[in-house]
């Protein structure tokens, strides 16, 4: 029943306009206060905050279906954000933190993102450099943050919301001993936070929700908006990481199903020496080979979402460390076969995929973003996979 009410949702609101979200005509602020009302912003979060009290496997569900409506991935990987780190802020914050930021990220009117990503590096958090400093009742945040999503969003939301920051409070050599993080808010009560400066980048792929640039200036933050202990935010940014990267895992699946089902449409219709283009060996194999794999990473997707419902519900046989493994198995399977399956169903199109019209080549860009990067590259989850299955002594 959930799942047929998400799909419903899709397919009215969503799937006749994405394109429209992809050429930024219907901005993806209006699209957050429909995903609001529906619901579907925050399902792991309490009631109390204006969550469904779901599970990330429902989760993980919705932003599958939400991703065949917006193959492009702008308006589930909005969804997918507000659910790992609102979680975070939820584990961690404090309750009066919590109980004035949540309950307008689940009503669409506040986005809450990361602020991870430097200029030097993304991978190695240990070695961040953007500062936190003690002045008097605040901390004030300096430095660079980059590839960060959402800060023109926040910016034009009424409430406007704010970043879970990963920042220095230790000495460098410290390393992951000396990280905090904090939920910075950059909008609050609808009030511009003064103290930094940013600039979206043109990305090549899914427009309709900005990435960019940040210059952390003496932000103010209140000692109250840290996250956990003094320098224990490291443990905090991982576990949001990890399941963050289970929900990119559910996108990039409803992506790829969106492509082969285009690409189903297209190799039955269209004829070459008198056959449809589906009965060549050398077509049909590899729909098949896709098909297989599409049905191994949706498992694997579930599979993740199933062990961190398990994990949050009190099972003392897991730890975050099954969460960080699962997690990654998921992004590296469904992120590139997304952009595998993209490439294959542009060949079976042929010239006419290098149209707009066709739209196949926007479902790749929007899935590029998750395989050079985003939540960690491909390389980077082997690393996390190989490092916890063979052991740390020894990757």
């Amino acid at each position: 029943m959930f799942l047929e009410s998400v799909r419903s949702f899709a397919e009215r609101e969503i799937a006749p306009r994405w394109v429209e979200i992809d050429e930024r005509k219907w901005p993806i602020e209006e699209v957050a206060a429909r995903l609001g009302d529906a619901g579907l912003i925050g399902i792991p979060l309490s009631s109390r905050y204006g969550g469904q009290d779901g599970t990330f496997l429902q989760a993980a569900l919705a932003v599958e279906e939400l991703a065949y409506a917006d193959p492009s991935l702008a308006t589930p990987v909005y969804v997918l954000l507000e659910t790992a780190w609102p979680f975070i802020v939820q584990r961690y914050a404090r309750d009066d933190v919590k109980e004035e930021v949540l309950p307008e990220v689940t009503k669409g009117r506040a986005f809450i993102g990361i602020g991870s990503t430097e200029p030097q590096g993304g991978s190695d958090v240990a070695s961040f450099q953007t500062k936190a400093v003690r002045d008097g009742g605040v901390w004030r945040l300096y430095g660079e943050k980059n590839m960060v999503t959402g800060v023109t969003t926040i910016l034009n939301l009424p409430y406007g919301g704010g970043l879970v920051a990963i920042t220095r409070t230790g000495r460098p050599e410290d390393k992951h001993r000396g990280i905090s993080t904090f939920l910075a808010p950059l909008k609050r009560r609808g009030t511009r936070v003064e103290g930094f400066e940013h600039r979206d980048w043109e990305e090549i792929g899914r427009h309709g929700l900005p990435t960019g640039y940040l210059r952390l200036e003496g932000l103010p933050v209140e000692d109250r908006f840290m996250l956990g202990e003094l320098n224990g935010g490291f443990k905090i940014a991982m576990e949001g990481f990890n399941l963050a990267r289970t929900v990119i895992g559910a996108a990039s699946v409803g992506a790829a199903r969106w492509l082969l089902d285009r690409g189903l449409e297209w190799i039955r219709q269209r004829a070459v020496f008198g056959r449809p283009i589906a009965s060549y060996q050398a077509v049909s194999f590899k729909l098949a080979e896709l098909y297989a794999r599409l049905e191994a990473a949706r498992l694997a997707v579930y599979k993740a979402a199933w062990i961190a419902d398990r994990l949050y519900r009190g099972d003392p046989a897991l730890s975050i460390g099954d969460i960080a493994t699962a997690g990654a198995v998921a992004k590296y399977l469904a992120v590139g076969l997304a952009v595998e399956t993209a490439l294959e169903v542009m060949k079976w199109f042929g010239g006419a995929s290098y149209f707009k019209e066709t739209n196949v080549a926007r479902v790749l860009l929007g899935a590029l973003s998750y395989y050079v990067g985003a939540e960690g590259a491909e390389n980077i989850m082997k690393l996390i996979i190989a490092r916890n299955v063979v052991g740390k002594d020894y990757v």
